[in-house]
């Protein structure tokens, strides 16, 4: 009986591994992969393994990062399996919608059969994610006080600021951008979190893992 549950499970492996789709989230910059090496494992589920079935790919900048989705899609038009690509960037002082078209038509320009893509703007910044949890601000920088920033309006909805990652630099003092991300990322609760453009990134992911099933 053992033998034969093993065998058993050892051909479900081989199955599960067969089929088993790849997901690559190109990233602008270091500090978005060093937050999603963290969150991502607590959204996909299990069987999804950093640097064997998804993978994070930072670039230097939004510039570095258009200039490589062609590049990117060409390789993984060259993979067995099907390849979803996650393009995720920053808003910054674009308009939301424009750049979210004009990256959707870089990718439609570059698909192959193999590939789907999903593309998610943060607004305006990865800072504003931070923003909409104080709860994980405050436990990376004890002495900040959610309760006070919490009857701004601005921090309310985190995804009107403009320029979050000044305020946060404002509030905290000391911010270093990726050692930030690194110690602020197990905080984050991924279930409450009053950015949108967070929760759309989440639901996003959600969807599609859910639609594969």
């Amino acid at each position: 009986m053992a033998l034969e549950r093993r065998l058993f499970e050892r051909k479900r492996t081989v199955l599960i591994e067969e089929s088993m789709d790849r997901l690559e989230f190109l990233v602008e910059e270091r500090s978005m992969a060093e937050v999603l090496k963290v969150l991502l494992p607590r959204i996909l589920p299990a069987s999804w393994v950093l640097d064997e079935n998804y993978f994070i790919r930072p670039h230097e900048g939004k510039s570095d990062l258009k200039r490589s989705i062609p590049k990117k899609l060409k390789g993984f038009a060259q993979h067995k399996e099907q390849t979803t690509g996650f393009i995720i960037q920053d808003q910054d002082s674009n308009d939301c919608r424009q750049l979210k078209q004009e990256l959707v038509a870089l990718c439609k320009a570059n698909q192959a059969p193999n590939i789907k893509f999903l593309v998610r703007i943060v607004c305006h910044e990865l800072e504003a994610w931070y923003l909409g949890d104080m709860k994980a601000i405050q436990a990376v920088f004890p002495r900040f006080n959610p309760a006070r920033h919490l009857k701004k309006s601005l921090f309310r909805l985190p995804d009107t600021c403009q320029n979050p990652k000044t305020r946060l630099k404002d509030i905290v003092g000391d911010y270093q951008q990726i050692a930030t991300a690194q110690m602020i990322a197990p905080y984050i609760d991924i279930e409450h979190n009053r950015s949108e453009s967070f929760r759309q990134f989440v639901s996003g992911i959600r969807k599609f893992i859910t639609a594969k099933r």
